[in-house]
């Protein structure tokens, strides 16, 4: 009975670690870079930064920060030799929505300096839409001391991480109603953009296309329609009207859609 008992707790404890959520941190990442990768969002330092895909309410959801740590952390002036940085297995993300939840690669959520680890969001929003504005806290340990740390911080890396939620339905449909799978692609140039871009669509279809731009939250802020041939398209877009910020552009022939990320800048 015991043996029994005893390969009972291994198989849950094997059930339960292939259930638990991964993740990879960001590749080939400039040496240059440390902190929580990506950046916050801000719409004058970095207006591409921040989390810059959308949930649902009632659709799964997943978003990977990557941690990179170097072994000196600056304070006033002065270096000081780090041992890691430390966050709570639970807690650590505040103004997450319900069905949000995260988990640390490594598991235990303490990132030895010099190395590289990652955080990822993920979950199924129990929650109403909306604009969700996370924030980090976590401990920096040094040989002297242990200190506070919260990301974004007005000091180091200023700006936001919001979570933006969109009601049901109003994410990214699957592959196989994708213009994609056909062959269809678009490029915004430039990307960031400062009033004016330029659209640069091929596709091996020809006809009337919708050409819409919307923002985080799913509200249209512009629409056009386009008439493609087979080939390369231009299609010129004033965006002169748009706040700086991530907006989602959606090419459609009334059945399949493609879509992209485009940043107005200042």
């Amino acid at each position: 009975m015991k043996k029994i008992l005893l390969l009972l707790c291994l198989g849950v404890a094997m059930w339960n670690t292939a259930l638990a959520q991964t993740c990879e941190p960001a590749q080939n990442l400039p040496d240059s870079l440390v902190g929580v990768i990506p950046f916050p969002f801000d719409a004058t330092l970095n207006p591409t930064g921040g989390i810059n895909d959308t949930a649902c309410v009632n659709e799964p959801f997943e978003f990977v920060f990557t941690l990179v740590v170097p072994d000196i952390f600056e304070l006033g002036g002065v270096s000081l030799p780090l041992r890691s940085i430390n966050l709570s297995a639970q807690g650590a993300i505040s103004n997450l929505p319900n069905g949000i939840t995260y988990a640390c690669d490594p598991p235990n959520c303490i990132f030895p300096a010099d190395t590289s680890g990652c955080v990822v969001l993920y979950g199924t929003v129990m929650d109403t839409a909306g604009i969700y504005d996370l924030q980090i806290a976590g401990v920096v340990s040094t040989v002297f001391i242990d200190l506070p740390l919260s990301f974004p911080d007005p000091n180091i890396f200023p700006g936001n991480y919001f979570l933006h939620v969109r009601e049901q339905g109003q994410c990214t449909p699957s592959n196989t109603r994708d213009l994609g799978s056909l062959g269809v692609s678009a490029t915004v140039q430039p990307n960031p953009f400062n009033g004016f871009a330029q659209i640069v669509i091929n596709t091996p279809l020809g006809g009337d296309f919708d050409f819409i731009v919307s923002d985080l939250l799913g509200r249209r802020v512009a629409r056009q329609r386009v008439h493609l041939i087979n080939g390369e398209n231009t299609i010129p877009f004033d965006g002169g009207h748009l706040a700086p910020g991530v907006y989602i552009y959606t090419l459609s022939d009334g059945q399949r859609q493609l879509s992209g990320k485009m940043v107005a800048a200042r």
